[in-house]
């Protein structure tokens, strides 16, 4: 009997392990075996490399030719890196500091050539967002339980013993499996929008709704029960920009939409006046915010939203300090040590922007700057020719989740998984900009045939 064997089947799946792995290594590393939490944080790497590996050396193509903007820039950002990582270190800074510089900015960027390989129809986009929604709801589940217990609960046990779980109003900030509350944020950031635009697909082609509109709900209060203002302010950004973008594209969607905003609306207030975790929330939440509100009032740096956001998004506020070519790359990582702080403590960081500059200089800063342009306006670009709707709902929130990692508002460099979610998003992009075109060329063959 012989055995078929299918490569681009066996990438798909390499694929899918890395990504689930990548999700749940919070819980092994927390709970189950935090012995080794080190190596389990290794993991992730050694899986997407063999993903790669696997593509590259089984793929009749796997560097496409430099055809657009984004892959100008890309390739520019690639080559300013390796400049950086091979010839630059003013701070002779170790091996491991470079290393973990390189990984930071370019180690989850061969996802946008492997993942519109593998999802290449609208049943798989289809199929992952459903797995998503089976996964997400006792992860969200979780998280309400973990906002109403005790700090030193096993629930809500960090990997680092020195580190301390944040409390809101005496209430715990959740991080469900996750290690840190920033990477769960990005984990509901990404995945409420996605959900809420499913939601109209479900609605459009005359599916369930129940289960979706109830993993929305759940989620929404998470994002509020992590007590994060930028991300709860993000977040429902999205949900009324798509709101928005379909009454306007979608004549057939107005009426629905009208009805949506009016049941969530009286919803969200019944939950909010009855329900008694979407009213603990939302208290402590509004006390947190008036709180950093007054801080910052009383003269306390960069306290107030309005000042943070300023702040993130002045990513050339140590151009002077840093200079076109920066102190070398990873030396503002939180893994290595922040190793510039040892030789500059003068310089206080924390913002990504600024961060990036400190490394690579005002001129790699400018080259990632651009990169996120020209992705963004690729991607725009697309979404606004795109004028089936199927393909139109499954693209506008991955479209959205592009805009605050443009402007340097997120921690994409120096948080593995916004970098690992933000290229994701951009594959998935091009996955759907690929799976429309030959939905063109097939209606189009279809039409002269006929």
């Amino acid at each position: 009997m012989k055995i078929s064997y299918n490569p681009y089947k066996t990438t798909g799946t390499l694929l899918l392990i890395s990504c689930a792995w990548i999700i749940f290594e919070g819980a092994l590393r927390k709970w189950l075996l935090p012995s080794i939490s080190s190596q389990l944080f290794a993991l992730k790497y050694v899986l997407f490399i063999t993903t790669y590996l696997f593509h590259y050396l089984t793929s009749e193509t796997p560097i496409e030719k430099i055809k657009k903007p984004f892959q100008m820039t890309l390739f520019l950002v690639i080559a300013w890196c390796g400049f950086s990582y091979l010839f630059y270190s003013p701070l002779n800074s170790p091996f491991l500091v470079k290393t973990m510089g390189i990984v930071n900015y370019l180690f989850f960027i061969p996802l946008i050539s492997v993942i519109p390989k593998y999802i290449d129809d609208v049943e798989k986009f289809e199929k992952i967002i459903i797995n998503l929604l089976y996964i997400s709801l006792p992860l969200l589940l979780l998280g309400v339980i973990q906002y109403y217990l005790p700090t030193d609960h096993f629930l809500n046990t960090l990997v680092n013993e020195e580190q301390k779980i944040s409390r809101v109003s005496g209430y715990t900030r959740v991080l469900s499996i996750f290690t840190f509350v920033k990477i769960y944020n990005v984990y509901l950031l990404f995945i409420i929008p996605v959900f809420f635009s499913y939601l109209f697909y479900r609605f459009y082609y005359g599916g369930k709704t129940i289960l979706i509109i109830f993993i929305i709900a759940l989620g929404l209060l998470n994002t509020i029960m992590t007590g994060s203002r930028l991300p709860t302010f993000l977040c429902f950004c999205f949900i009324l920009l798509i709101l928005g973008y379909l009454f306007v594209v979608v004549p057939n969607f107005r009426s629905f939409i009208i009805f949506t905003i009016i049941s969530t609306s009286i919803a969200s207030l019944f939950l909010i006046s009855n329900v008694k975790a979407f009213k603990d929330s939302t208290s402590a939440f509004m006390e947190r915010t008036e709180l950093q509100e007054e801080l910052g009032e009383k003269g306390h740096e960069d306290y107030t939203a309005k000042e943070r956001l300023i702040d993130r998004l002045d990513i050339y506020k140590y151009a002077d300090e840093a200079g076109m070519l920066g102190f070398g790359i990873g030396t503002t990582y939180q893994g290595t040590g922040f190793y510039l702080s040892k030789h500059r403590p003068d310089i206080k960081y924390e913002e990504e922007g600024e961060r990036v500059v400190l490394e690579i200089g005002v001129i790699g800063a400018t080259l990632i700057l651009l990169l996120r342009i020209t992705i963004l306006v690729y991607s725009l670009k697309l979404l606004f020719l795109i004028k089936n709707i199927k393909y139109a709902l499954f693209l506008t929130p991955l479209v959205l989740y592009l805009v605050p990692e443009t402007l340097f508002i997120n921690n994409l460099t120096f948080n593995y998984f916004d970098n690992f979610s933000y290229w994701c998003c951009f594959g998935l992009i091009l996955s759907i900009k690929n799976i429309h075109s030959n939905y063109i060329e097939k209606k189009l063959e279809n039409t002269i045939h006929s």
